[in-house]
C-alpha cells in the first residue's frame, strides 16, 4: 500500500514576503492557524532544523489541545517542513485527542511560490511510521481535513489583507 498523502493548494493575493511572514511570525500565526472558531497560542517558536513550535488550541466547545511541530527545513521564503503531531502540556508527544487511529506524527511540507501578484501555497501531510490501520484511518479523514485547512486559510486570507 502507498501512503497516503493529503495536499492542499491555496492561492493568496499577497506578496511571498508577506505569506512567508504569516507562517513564521508568532504573532501572525496566533491569529490564523487552526480552525474557524477555535483560539490559538504560540508557545514556542523557533523555526530552525530541530526548532519546535508549540502551541494550544481552545476549539469552540471548551476542550483544549495541545501540538507540537518540530522543523526539518527552513528555508525561506520557499519552503517549510515540519514533524507535525500532539502533544501534552509539557511538550510530550501524544495520540490525537479526537481518534487514537489517527497517526502519531505526520510530515508537514508547506511550498510558497510566487504565482502572478500573489502567492501559491501547496501543503502537504503524511504519516509518519504509521500503521496499515493508521493510514487507512487518515486516508478516511481527508475531506475533514479539507475543510480544516480551509477554514485556516480563509482566516488567513482575512489576516492578509
Amino acid at each position: 500500500m502507498t501512503t497516503p498523502r493529503f495536499t492542499i493548494t491555496r492561492h493568496f493575493a499577497a506578496p511571498r514576503e508577506r505569506v512567508w511572514a504569516a507562517w513564521t511570525q508568532p504573532e501572525q500565526l496566533a491569529r490564523w492557524f487552526g480552525p474557524k472558531g477555535s483560539a490559538g497560542t504560540i508557545l514556542a517558536f523557533d523555526p530552525r532544523p530541530g526548532g519546535e513550535w508549540r502551541g494550544r488550541m481552545e476549539t469552540p466547545d471548551g476542550a483544549t489541545m495541545f501540538s507540537k511541530f518540530v522543523f526539518r527545513e527552513v528555508t525561506p521564503p520557499s519552503r517549510l517542513v515540519w514533524v507535525h503531531g500532539f502533544a501534552d502540556a509539557a511538550g510530550n508527544r501524544i495520540r490525537a485527542p479526537f481518534a487514537a487511529q489517527f497517526p502519531l506524527e505526520l510530515l508537514t511540507t508547506v511550498d510558497f511560490a510566487e504565482d502572478g501578484a500573489g502567492t501559491r501555497i501547496t501543503l502537504a501531510w503524511e504519516p509518519l511510521d504509521a500503521s496499515p490501520e493508521e493510514e487507512a484511518f487518515f486516508a478516511s479523514m481527508m475531506a475533514s481535513m479539507e475543510g480544516g485547512w480551509s477554514g485556516s486559510f480563509e482566516q488567513l486570507d482575512a489576516l492578509l489583507v
